[in-house]
């Protein structure tokens, strides 16, 4: 059974756009780095492809300030709850900004068709697709209904199609979504969906924001990363370490780390150590096949000021030695800060959060449409 399938089956929200202004919001943050930006719908007048990455990157750190959370924060709790039966949920926490130009395609912007599973969502995410501008014909989502993309992801698998074969099948079915600001569109994550050649002659920008219902199905996107809770405000907050003592720590000691490679690790753990102004005195590991931990056991009692891991789901799977590293680390007064989650643990508070976040949800539940023993 699928919750609120009567609310996010390819629907539209209808949201009050003098309280939640989105695209008035977005276009202010646009104009802290470009401010020769006057409209959203002219950006391709005024800057190059290369640049609009840039736009999207700032408005994707942009959702990490307070203002920002706390305002999406309120619109959650005004138009989500009743649309997931009164589950808990957790929110994105940092939006993806699409911006289509005229003719996308000629410079390499075109979005392919793809299902929200094919980028590592579970099925218990949500999507609330936002457009910041008016959107339909060619310069909007094209999408399609949930049974057809069921199929056509199982054909698409089981016969090992081309991706021009994929597309070619996927617009069959497809259709544009139209609607204007103070509108967004909420669907699954199984819904095939893309973008066809921007021939409007205007730009659309559109935000996707998601959220996770409690106990459903995260597939890679791991709750307190890519998702935070409600009222979980840390990562706008501002620290300065430059005086205290630190050490990094990697580690493949549990199934979510264990095929990370280590400059991937330490490339997180880098930038999170520049966004706080973190000086560590060394690089530290946990030897391999020890999943208990010991080593971070010993850095822990070594009480350094912090020690800044890759991710809370770097630590161990095993609850009682996880919880028995936590307790110790808060026991010495040893900041744990995970690099992934933008979070840290200080406090008992920051323990039952960590906790909370931990077990959240399943990387999966059941087997996936297209494979044997699927049921609805």
């Amino acid at each position: 059974m699928i919750i609120g399938k009567e609310h996010w089956d390819n629907k539209t929200l209808e949201y009050d756009l003098e309280k939640y202004n989105w695209p008035g919001w977005a276009l202010s943050v646009i104009q802290e780095k470009f401010p020769q930006i006057k409209e959203l719908e002219t950006i391709h007048l005024v800057l190059e492809p290369s640049e609009i990455v840039r736009v999207s990157q700032y408005i994707h750190q942009a959702c990490n300030r307070l203002d920002f959370m706390q305002k999406f924060d309120e619109f959650a709790k005004e138009y989500v709850p009743s649309r997931i039966e009164g589950r808990r949920f957790l929110i994105q926490r940092q939006g993806t900004l699409r911006v289509v130009i005229p003719d996308q395609a000629r410079a390499g912007r075109r979005l392919q068709f793809h299902q929200g599973v094919f980028v590592g969502n579970g099925r218990g995410c949500r999507t609330i697709w936002t457009p910041f501008t008016k959107c339909g014909g060619t310069n909007t989502m094209w999408i399609m209904g949930l049974d057809e993309s069921r199929d056509i992801t199982r054909r698409f698998l089981a016969q090992h199609w081309d991706l021009e074969r994929f597309e070619d099948e996927c617009l069959k079915h497809a259709w544009p979504v139209t609607l204007s600001p103070g509108q967004s569109h909420l669907f699954f994550q199984e819904h095939l969906h893309g973008n066809v050649n921007n021939e409007e002659g205007y730009t659309r920008v559109s935000l996707d924001m998601r959220i996770l219902i409690e106990g459903e199905e995260y597939g890679r996107k791991v709750p307190g990363g890519f998702f935070r809770l409600p009222g979980d405000h840390e990562a706008s907050k501002e620290a300065n370490y430059s005086n205290a003592t630190f050490v990094t720590y990697s580690g493949w000691e549990s199934n979510w780390s264990r095929g990370i490679p280590l400059p991937m690790q330490r490339a997180t753990i880098e930038d999170y150590c520049r966004k706080y102004n973190i000086s560590y005195n060394d690089y530290q590991f946990e030897n391999e096949h020890t999943w208990w931990q010991p080593s971070l056991e010993y850095f822990i009692k070594q009480r350094p000021t912090g020690i800044v891991l890759c991710s809370m789901f770097s630590l161990s799977d095993n609850v009682n030695r996880r919880n028995e590293l936590l307790e110790l680390a808060l026991h010495h007064g040893v900041e744990l800060h995970f690099a992934n989650e933008l979070c840290s643990l200080r406090s008992r508070q920051d323990l039952e959060r960590i906790q909370t976040y931990v077990g959240w949800a399943l990387p999966k539940k059941g087997a996936l449409s297209w494979e044997s023993g699927f049921e609805e």
